[in-house]
């Protein structure tokens, strides 16, 4: 490929790495899958830029990839726990949760959630609107309004248990 092209997915994939950051926290329990997740995401990334039509921002693209990406890393790697949380795991820098705790089990609630709505909730939380969530997930827009409020419920129940 051209260099301005590669220029311009590294200059996007910089600008949207929490992106990225995040998938992974979600979807990856160990230190070792997060590394190997982070790099098949910007693999699948790169290797479907070329297709990416800019209908949609950058980061919408990139999340959808990730995602997909992410679902079918769990699916081959039966090694994962969705209950179990890697104390490892760092923060990063643009995280806007409160506290490394209150992240902690903020992910570790989600993780507990079926794949969908972990995908959901985590665009959701990434501040994406109910039309956006719709687009990237199948669903309609109102549809997406009433799984977020029932995600929702359903991890303040999963976090009351983890607080006590």
């Amino acid at each position: 490929m051209d260099q301005r092209i590669r220029d311009a997915f590294s200059a996007q994939i910089s600008e949207n790495a929490g992106i990225i950051h995040k998938v992974v926290a979600i979807y990856a329990d160990t230190r070792e899958d997060q590394e190997d997740l982070y790099q098949e995401i910007l693999y699948q990334s790169w290797k479907s830029y070329a297709s990416f039509r800019h209908d949609s921002k950058f980061s919408t693209w990139l999340y959808r990839v990730g995602l997909n990406t992410a679902l079918v890393f769990r699916r081959k790697d039966a090694r994962h726990s969705h209950s179990q949380l890697d104390e490892t795991m760092t923060p990063h820098a643009d995280d806007s949760y409160e506290s490394c705790d209150d992240r902690h089990a903020l992910i570790a609630a989600i993780r507990t959630l079926p794949k969908v709505e972990r995908m959901i909730i985590t665009l959701h939380l990434e501040g994406y609107t109910y039309k956006e969530i719709g687009e990237m997930t199948g669903i309609s827009k109102d549809n997406a309004g009433i799984k977020i409020h029932r995600i929702k419920n359903k991890l303040s129940e999963t976090l009351k248990k983890i607080a006590s």
